[in-house]
């Protein structure tokens, strides 16, 4: 079957909902407890909706995380089969610098009635002849299993292990602020650090979009799920860090964190710095921090009072 490929416009938010929803058997009512009831689709409310898959789930929340998707320049890659829209690619040119420029494959999606026919290859090459066109030194992708069939099948187009990633968890046992630590806030307009600093961890995703959900965060979720989160810059020794601390959705008590350190830290002043995110997090009603990062900072979070709970699914990549 021959599948066309093309820049996905507002125009295609429609098709993109229903290329989304067709992956969900049963929709659930959500609230702050978790999941409840089984209902309708039409039923349920925006956010609960989202709560099945992200935006792309809902009309109005694709609408809104449009305008984000603008601000990070991401691009929409649509499939289509006979004029029909079956499948979305969406991807980001990025950096970090220990990486160097790549093309970061995020949001990969096929319509259920249409697997099996090619759709999801074709977008990939279609994404490699944009990378190929940049100058990108190669794609990068987190599949949601790397034995599952979004694993199967970015090994089949030559994606390869490339970060390992580690799931890690600190209690928060400290309740005084460090003397020589000074926060201030970040400017919603502040642009990701990416020249300057590194992702020490919060590895749940790529850099630049990790700061704008951090400094920009979805107001309506946090909103109907009492999720209150900061994103702080912090002044020590002439050197700036900054991080972001958001409370659990269900569970009050638990959080997460990302850090971004520059390129050549202190190990002293790191360790100041997530005493200070500590403090913060006690702020929220947090006792334990959880948090992801790649084998290079492994070791420095474990010397600084995080314990290894668990492997992620690792980043694959695809040299160009």
């Amino acid at each position: 079957m021959n599948v066309k490929v093309r820049f996905g416009t507002r125009d295609d938010i429609d098709a993109l909902v229903e290329v989304n929803c067709s992956d969900v058997e049963t929709w659930y009512h959500y609230s702050s407890e978790g999941r409840g009831n089984p209902a309708s689709y039409d039923e349920l409310s925006s956010w609960e909706r989202v709560m099945h898959g992200g935006p792309w789930m809902d009309r109005s929340a694709l609408i809104e995380y449009w305008k984000r998707m603008e601000r990070l320049n991401v691009i929409s890659l649509v499939a289509e089969l006979d004029g029909k829209v079956v499948g979305h690619l969406d991807v980001i040119f990025s950096e970090e610098l220990s990486l160097g420029y790549f093309l970061y494959l995020d949001v990969l999606m096929v319509h259920k009635a249409y697997r099996r026919k090619g759709v999801a290859r074709t977008l990939i090459k279609e994404a490699e002849k944009l990378a190929k066109s940049r100058k990108a030194k190669f794609m990068l992708v987190q599949p949601e299993e790397y034995e599952g069939p979004s694993g199967l099948t970015y090994r089949s187009c030559g994606f390869k292990r490339f970060l390992e990633v580690y799931v890690l968890e600190t209690t928060v046992d400290v309740s005084k602020m460090p003397q020589d630590v000074c926060l201030t806030t970040i400017p919603q307009i502040q642009e990701a650090p990416l020249k300057t600093h590194v992702m020490v961890c919060g590895w749940y995703n790529i850099s630049v979009k990790m700061w704008d959900h951090g400094v920009n965060p979805s107001i309506e979720l946090s909103c109907v799920f009492s999720c209150p989160q900061l994103a702080l810059c912090v002044l020590i020794s002439e050197e700036t860090y900054f991080f972001h601390i958001r409370r659990d959705y269900f569970n009050r008590l638990r959080g997460s964190i990302a850090l971004w350190a520059p390129i050549s830290f202190s190990e002293e002043n790191l360790e100041q710095v997530f005493s200070a995110a500590k403090v913060v997090a006690s702020w929220l009603g947090i006792r334990h921090l959880t948090t992801r990062t790649i084998e290079k900072y492994r070791d420095l979070l474990e010397e600084v009072g995080f314990v290894l709970k668990s492997k992620a699914e690792p980043y694959l990549a695809r040299k160009l």
